[in-house]
């Protein structure tokens, strides 16, 4: 297993690179989208999907949503970022659910996409937060996270916006919060490296730590609640194009997503489970099921009707962005960023 440190102060511009080469694929991508119509009229999607939790995208196939639709897997992903990377370069014709902090970064960056639809968020019942072995020496003071590393799923994204945003918060400052390491891992592999040390602390989701109890006593030093509330935190996005070349598709697919939402959050975590554990496995993802039934929430965190997206959602990431030199706040609008003119709650 890998537990690479780089130092934040190091790892910016190569990931403002990425972003800007990703955009730059898509500029010149335009109008050659891999999605097509097929004979019998269906519209074949591309995605990818997160490992260890139920995707709204499947569920809603598996709800039955999504007619006209036939999605094709192309792997997983770890991170937002990875995902918008892979939406912006036309590798997948649909995000999975991404940060809109790092989906404003895109965006700012040129690449033309659009946030259609929140997937996940903080709500009474479930988030994450950040956590520590007992005896770890790590308090509720920021401060002494100074010098530790932390393991987050991916870098540039929602975890490292809430640690920043507590650390700042704590009087840290940029230098200060720079010295804190923050270790990129797959979220199953995480508490086995804060087992063995590799790590001093971990940004996971709650649920996580609570499927987790029995092999392994944890601490929640911090909330992403306590931080900044309850939020949508991020959401699913489209090419620009794409919507252009395919509009009816675009609206079948944030319907679905808005359906499988709102039937996650009205029913039981085992109806859901019922659901869509048979549509895993009837696709050849059985391999997956024990990973979801082990780490999943019950719930996608989303407090709003639906998955609609808010203005609230986008700019409160925005003077992060700003603080670290990745935006300039004043050239791009939160609108810029997303639109719910295709979900069915707007």
């Amino acid at each position: 297993m890998s537990t690479a440190t780089t130092s934040r102060r190091h790892r910016l511009p190569g990931l403002v690179a990425v972003l800007a080469l990703a955009a730059l694929t898509a500029l010149t991508a335009c109008g050659s989208s891999a999605a097509g119509e097929d004979g019998d009229g269906t519209t074949t999607v591309r995605y990818q999907s997160y490992p260890g939790a139920v995707d709204p995208l499947e569920l809603a196939d598996a709800l039955g949503e999504l007619d006209g639709i036939e999605l094709e897997k192309v792997g997983d992903v770890q991170g937002g970022p990875a995902s918008l990377q892979a939406l912006a370069s036309d590798q997948v014709d649909i995000s999975s659910s991404a940060f809109f902090g790092a989906t404003a970064q895109v965006v700012a960056s040129g690449a033309p996409i659009k946030s259609v639809v929140a997937t996940y968020g903080t709500n009474e019942k479930t988030g994450s937060g950040v956590v520590a072995l007992p005896g770890s020496g790590l308090t509720e003071d920021p401060r002494s996270f100074i010098g530790k590393k932390v393991a987050v799923n991916t870098l540039g994204a929602n975890a490292e916006a809430v640690l920043d945003t507590w650390f700042a918060e704590g009087g840290l400052s940029r230098t200060e919060i720079e010295k804190v390491t923050l270790v990129p891992l797959p979220p199953l592999n995480t508490i086995q490296a804060l087992k063995e040390g590799q790590v001093d602390a971990a940004y996971l989701s709650l649920a996580q730590v609570k499927a987790a109890e029995d092999a392994v006593q944890l601490e929640v030093i911090v909330k992403d609640s306590d931080v900044v509330g309850f939020y949508n935190g991020g959401g699913v996005s489209l090419r620009n194009e794409w919507i252009e070349q395919y509009p009816e598709a675009s609206r079948t697919l944030v319907a679905g997503i808005s359906a499988a939402i709102d039937f996650i959050e009205s029913h039981e975590r085992e109806e859901t489970l019922d659901v869509y554990v048979p549509w895993l496995e009837e696709h050849g993802y059985g391999a997956s099921v024990e990973a979801v039934e082990q780490n999943w929430a019950g719930s996608t965190g989303v407090s709003s009707k639906g998955g609609l997206i808010s203005e609230k959602d986008i700019a409160i990431w925005l003077d992060w962005l700003d603080s670290r030199g990745d935006v300039d706040p004043d050239e791009i609008e939160p609108s810029d960023v997303y639109t719910n003119q295709f979900n069915p709650n707007a």
